[in-house]
């Protein structure tokens, strides 16, 4: 059962704090993610993806690594409702965070990981590493 989802200010305030400390902190579910389609359309929007991109986890993958800019700042996803994936698709939710990790662990990747808005101590350990 998923717990209390953050308000939109908690959000925007974690958002700007990662931003704050030099990230390109990309919120990623403003609408609801609860399946595969919902996540990729949302990932698509907030990173943003190009036009050719192809609504598949190997797209996922390729588009996740960054931009090629090598002076782009290092990049984090945020979510406020994780949990609506992992309860609906939990299969989905896994291949997902599995992807997330493979291109963070990559020294090719400006991605760095996914927050979890709400997850204090997600949310701490990240913070303290990037700041």
């Amino acid at each position: 059962m998923a717990g209390r989802v953050p308000e939109r200010a908690e959000v925007r305030a974690l958002v700007a704090r990662l931003a704050a400390a030099g990230l390109d902190a990309v919120w990623v579910d403003r609408a609801p993610v609860f399946d595969k389609t919902t996540l990729l359309h949302a990932l698509y929007q907030a990173v943003p993806l190009t036009a050719d991109f192809g609504f598949n986890w190997d797209a996922l993958e390729d588009a996740l690594y960054g931009p090629e800019d090598p002076g782009a700042p290092p990049r984090v996803l945020v979510f406020r409702d994780l949990e609506l994936l992992e309860e609906q698709e939990p299969e989905t939710a896994r291949v997902f965070l599995d992807i997330v990790d493979t291109v963070a662990a990559s020294p090719e990747s400006t991605l760095l990981g996914l927050v979890r808005a709400g997850d204090r101590a997600s949310r701490s350990r990240f913070l303290q590493e990037v700041e």
